[in-house]
C-alpha cells in the first residue's frame, strides 16, 4: 500500500534559498567597521603603551642594547596582549548580537578581525619610530637610536582572530538555546 502524502505549500521557504536580507548585509557592514575602527584604535594604544629601547650604531649597523633585547619582546607580548582583549570584547558582542544568524556573524567577525590585526600592526608601526636598521647606514659609531616598533615572527599577528573566535564559540556553545528561541525559522524534522 503506498500512502498518499498531501503537498501542502511551505510556510516558510528553506533556509538554503533565502537570499541575504538587508539586516544580514548591514550587520555585516557594522561588523567590519566596528573591527577597522577598533584595530586603529589598538594599534594607537599599543603605540602609546609601549616604550621604546635604546640602541647604538656601529660600523653603520644597530645594536640593540642588553634593554633592547627584552623591548623587542614586550612590543610583541604588548600587541598579544591588546589584540586577544579587543577580539575577546568585540567577539561577545557581535555573538550576542549576531546569535540568530551564527554563519553569517562567524564569517564577518573572522574577515572583520584579520581586518582589524592588520590595521593594529600597521597603525602601530606607522607611529612607531622608523627602523633603526635603515637609518643607521648614515650615521657615525656611537650614535643612539630609538627600537622600532614591530612584532617578531607571524603568529601574533592572529591574535585579534583567536580572541574573536574564542569568544564565538563560548557565547555559541554555552548560552546556545534551542532553535526556536534563537529565531529559527526551519520547522524541526521527523
Amino acid at each position: 500500500m503506498s500512502e498518499r502524502v498531501s503537498e501542502a505549500p511551505l510556510e516558510h521557504p528553506p533556509a538554503a534559498g533565502r537570499a541575504w536580507t538587508g539586516g544580514s548585509a548591514l550587520f555585516v557592514a557594522t561588523v567590519l567597521a566596528t573591527y577597522a575602527l577598533v584595530g586603529l584604535g589598538a594599534g594607537w594604544v599599543w603605540h602609546e603603551l609601549w616604550q621604546p629601547a635604546e640602541g647604538v650604531v656601529v660600523q653603520h649597523q644597530w645594536f640593540a642594547t642588553g634593554a633592547g633585547l627584552r623591548e623587542d619582546f614586550s612590543g610583541t607580548g604588548l600587541y598579544v596582549l591588546i589584540a586577544v582583549g579587543a577580539g575577546l570584547a568585540l567577539g561577545v558582542l557581535f555573538a550576542i548580537l549576531g546569535g540568530v544568524r551564527p554563519v553569517v556573524t562567524l564569517v564577518a567577525c573572522v574577515v572583520g578581525s584579520l581586518l582589524a590585526g592588520w590595521l593594529m600592526l600597521t597603525m602601530g608601526e606607522w607611529l612607531g619610530p622608523a627602523d633603526p636598521q635603515v637609518l643607521a647606514k648614515d650615521l657615525d659609531d656611537g650614535a643612539t637610536l630609538p627600537s622600532a616598533l614591530r612584532v617578531s615572527g607571524l603568529t601574533p599577528l592572529f591574535a585579534f582572530t583567536l580572541g574573536t573566535l574564542g569568544a564565538l564559540a563560548l557565547v555559541f556553545t554555552v548560552f546556545q538555546g534551542n532553535s526556536s528561541e534563537r529565531g529559527s525559522d526551519e520547522e524541526p524534522r521527523r
